[in-house]
C-alpha cells in the first residue's frame, strides 16, 4: 500500500516514514501542502498522512483539494500537535477520516492506517458505474456488457468493482489484496493474478468494448479508457 506523509518538519517526517516502512508500506514523503497536491496530481496513494501546520497551504487546504478539487476516495489522516476538540471537529467535517495526536505511538498510528485503508476498501463508491460498454450496479452486485449480465464469484466482484470505482487509476496490489482477502497476500502469491485473468477474461476486458485493463510495473493494475481498434484500418 503506497501512503503520502505530509510534514513540514524532517525529524518527524523520518520518523513516520520509518515506522510505516517496517510494516511494508510504500511511503512517499513531501513537506508543503503544494509539493502535496503536486505529488497527488501524478501519482496514486492509497491514504494520506496529513501535517495541519504546513508552509504555505495549510493541512486543512490540502484536505479541501482532495475532497472537492478530486473528489478522491483515498483515506486521510491528520497527524498533528493541535489536539483541542474544536480542531479535530474542524478536521472530520472538512472530510479527515481519522486525527492522531503527536507525539504519536508506533503501534497506533500502523493501526489506525491499516483500518483506514480497510474502511476505505468497505466503502467504495455506491454509485452506478458506467465505462466503456460496461454497467456496474454495485447495490446490485452486477456487471453487465451491452445488456448481458457477467457472472462473477465474490471475490472477482469485489475486485472488479473497485477496479471500476477507480476507473483510470493505478491500484496497488496490497489494496486490491485488500479489497477482496481483507488483507495483504504474501510476495509469492499468486492468488491475486490468477483472479485479475479471470476477470479479464469474463469480462472480454478489451479494446472493442472501450476499456482495457493493464498491468503497471511494479505499481499494480489500472482499468483504463481505450479506444476500440480499427479493423479497416480507416
Amino acid at each position: 500500500m503506497h501512503i503520502l506523509i505530509v510534514e513540514d518538519d524532517p525529524v518527524q517526517a523520518q520518523a513516520v516514514a520509518g515506522v510505516l516502512s517496517r510494516h511494508d508500506f510504500i511511503v512517499s514523503v513531501v513537506n508543503d501542502g503544494e509539493a502535496a497536491i503536486r505529488f497527488l496530481q501524478a501519482e496514486s496513494v492509497d491514504a494520506v498522512v496529513l501535517d495541519w501546520h504546513l508552509p504555505g497551504i495549510s493541512g486543512i487546504e490540502v484536505l479541501g483539494w482532495i475532497r472537492e478539487g478530486v473528489g478522491a476516495e483515498y483515506g486521510v489522516l491528520f497527524l498533528t500537535s493541535r489536539v483541542q476538540e474544536l480542531d479535530v471537529v474542524r478536521a472530520l467535517e472538512a472530510g479527515a477520516d481519522d486525527y492522531l495526536a503527536k507525539p504519536f505511538r508506533s503501534d497506533e498510528l500502523v493501526a489506525r492506517v491499516q483500518a483506514l485503508v480497510r474502511r476505505i476498501v468497505r466503502h467504495a463508491n455506491d454509485k452506478v458505474v458506467r465505462a466503456g460498454e460496461y454497467v456496474l450496479d454495485p447495490r446490485a452486485r452486477t456487471i453487465t456488457l451491452r445488456d448481458t449480465d457477467i457472472a462473477l464469484t465474490t471475490k472477482e466482484f469485489q475486485l472488479a468493482a473497485t477496479l471500476f470505482n477507480n476507473f483510470g487509476k493505478i491500484l496497488s496490489r496490497d489494496l486490491l489484496a485488500m479489497t477482496a482477502w481483507g488483507r495483504e497476500l504474501g510476495a509469492q502469491s499468486r492468488s491475486l493474478d490468477t483472479h485479475i485473468y479471470r476477470i479479464r477474461q469474463k469480462l472480454k476486458l478489451r479494446p472493442e468494448n472501450g476499456v482495457r485493463l493493464t498491468s503497471v510495473y511494479t505499481a499494480g493494475y489500472r482499468l483504463e479508457a481505450a479506444v476500440p481498434l480499427d479493423s479497416d484500418n480507416e
